[in-house]
């Protein structure tokens, strides 16, 4: 129990450290506004374009047609709809859907319109803001307004959601732990795994987002665990909880799904009853789908253009192509950390060539496997051109490549040596974390990274500039605040071979060189000015061997 304790108190930790990252404030303002006096939420409501009522969270009310290039700030309606995100959205883009689908719950009778987001991701939510509500640790109230004009009682609401997803991060390092004591001898490896587990790059992002990925992936671990134990007992109750934690998987992301596959390779690795006891644990997965994501079913009959509004929509951003195999296996590294990807990908080759023929516990090494498989598949054939940040839907071949990596380590006959590779591979691993934890605490404080790149732009108006190339709309996950009454925002065109866009200033996330790919954290951006540009020349013709990047507006 020690050790277990251990594994809970320092995954807590780890995902608790600086949980209140790039939350909304009124920071902004002063940049937003400058000389201008800021606007009440008020204002901002009245002049800021409605939001639709009849279609899903995550589709835009007010999309930008990009056949030329476009103006963003250039009427007070398009400045309000601009600072509207800044007060109320936070650092990572898709955290403000499920808080927007909450917004709207009870309007909708209770249908979150947030499909590919499961019901038990966003009722959760709901019941630990109410629950919080009562306490008084949160301000709940139907008052956008309010909220406008102090985003930081709506920033509590972000902290909320995502110590929801630490929860289940916590939960994961358990499941990570029992299941790597089921394939190793003694408890040390399993507690090292645990560890292992909170300190993965890609766990430590997760675990500070509002997201229900990786509450997903654990009841995927969970699945597994379940299965193992009905393998080893064969009873029929383990099969029924097995099918249970499947369709909760589902019901909590659309990716989830692949819990399906544990099913069936639980099925075929113990063959007494396998198919009554296959069929019951399928039942019992659909009937947990069913009861956490009833609008899905009734929807699905009554309403089908709000699961075509919703599923179209996450459906576009993904398509199909054999050319993102090293895209997909950088992400993998990034996420796992380099040594640890190394070991595992070693580790899994030495169980498989030493399980062959062999009908022991072992079996459980399929458990992990059909899942990664799955998502090694579709991972790979839809990271073609997909920046850093997909990389979080790699997170279970990462877990398969941890639990491989120390499974194999308990091979070793020897304890010296058995400790000091699962000593070492902690150790990797959290050097891959510390950047991820850093990014948080910066992102923490109250100098932000997009505060400070809100600066640099800033000075940049004593050099004359007034036009701003971006490369989305502006929102404080893309853009830092800049004066929305001094500079012009231009969007380039989808095509900007083909429409030029002049400007004073470029400025653009810059993902390759960010210190925490997968994160949104700490971002850094490419800022480009006229002035930059001819310091930089200057700089190449005084050192011509340096090696300088210079980016055109």
């Amino acid at each position: 129990m020690g050790s277990l304790a251990l594994v809970i108190v320092v995954s807590a930790v780890i995902f608790l450290t600086g949980i209140d990252w790039g939350l909304p404030s009124r920071t902004a303002d002063p940049f937003l506004f400058g000389d201008q006096p800021a606007w009440s939420g008020g204002k901002i409501i009245a002049l800021a374009p409605p939001q639709a009522v009849d279609a899903a969270a995550d589709v835009d009310a007010n999309p930008i047609r990009r056949g030329s290039p476009i103006v963003l700030n250039e009427t007070d309606a398009q400045r309000a709809e601009i600072v509207r995100r800044y007060r109320l959205m936070s650092y990572q883009p898709d955290e403000f859907i499920t808080l927007k689908s909450l917004s709207r719950i009870r309007e909708n009778r209770g249908d979150p319109r947030l499909y590919q987001y499961g019901g038990l991701w966003i009722y959760p939510v709901g019941v630990l803001l109410k629950l919080a509500s009562i306490v008084g640790a949160v301000d709940l109230r139907s008052d956008q307004a309010f909220y406008l004009d102090h985003p930081e009682s709506f920033g509590r609401f972000y902290i909320v959601a995502r110590c929801y997803s630490a929860m289940w991060g916590v939960i994961g390092a358990v499941a990570v732990f029992w299941i790597v004591s089921r394939l190793t001898s003694g408890i040390l490896l399993a507690t090292a795994a645990g560890v292992g587990f909170a300190l993965m790059p890609v766990v430590v992002n997760m675990a500070h987002e509002a997201k229900p990925h990786l509450p997903g992936a654990v009841l995927v671990l969970l699945t597994i665990a379940a299965a193992a134990k009905y393998i080893e007992v064969g009873k029929r109750r383990c099969a029924i909880i097995a099918g249970a934690l499947a369709g909760a998987a589902f019901g909590m992301i659309l990716t989830g799904v692949v819990a399906f596959s544990v099913l069936a390779a639980m099925g075929v690795s113990r063959r007494e009853k396998w198919i009554a006891n296959l069929a019951l644990a399928i039942v019992a997965a659909i009937v947990v789908y069913a009861i956490t994501n009833p609008f899905v079913v009734v929807n699905a009959i009554a309403r089908p253009q709000l699961l075509r509004s919703n599923l179209g929509n996450t459906a576009e951003m993904y398509h199909v192509s054999v050319g993102g195999v090293a895209n997909a296996l950088s992400l993998i590294v990034e996420g796992t950390s380099p040594v640890l990807t190394a070991a595992g990908v070693a580790g899994a080759a030495f169980l498989l060539a030493s399980s062959i023929g062999r009908r022991d516990g072992s079996r459980i090494g399929w458990l992990i496997a059909a899942p990664a498989a799955l998502v090694m598949i579709q991972f790979v054939l839809l990271a073609t051109s997909k920046p850093p940040e997909y990389g979080r839907f790699a997170l279970l071949i990462d877990v398969s490549l941890l639990i491989a990596a120390f499974a194999a380590v308990g091979r070793v006959k020897d304890d010296r040596p058995r400790v000091a590779l699962a000593g070492l591979l902690v150790a990797f691993t959290a050097v891959g974390a510390y950047p991820y934890l850093r990014g948080f605490l910066r992102d923490s404080r109250p100098m932000t990274s997009r505060l400070e790149a809100a600066e640099r732009l800033k000075s940049l108006a004593d050099e004359g500039a007034r036009t701003i190339r971006v490369a989305a709309e502006p929102a404080p996950y893309v853009m830092p605040p800049v004066d929305l009454f001094r500079y012009q925002l231009v969007l380039p065109a989808a095509k900007p071979q083909t429409v030029g866009v002049s400007a004073d200033v470029m400025i653009a996330i810059d993902s390759a060189h960010a210190a925490a790919p997968v994160s949104w954290a700490d971002a850094r951006f490419i800022i480009v000015s006229p002035m930059e540009k001819v310091r930089s020349l200057q700089r190449l013709a005084t050192r011509p061997a340096a090696a300088t990047r210079v980016s055109s507006p």
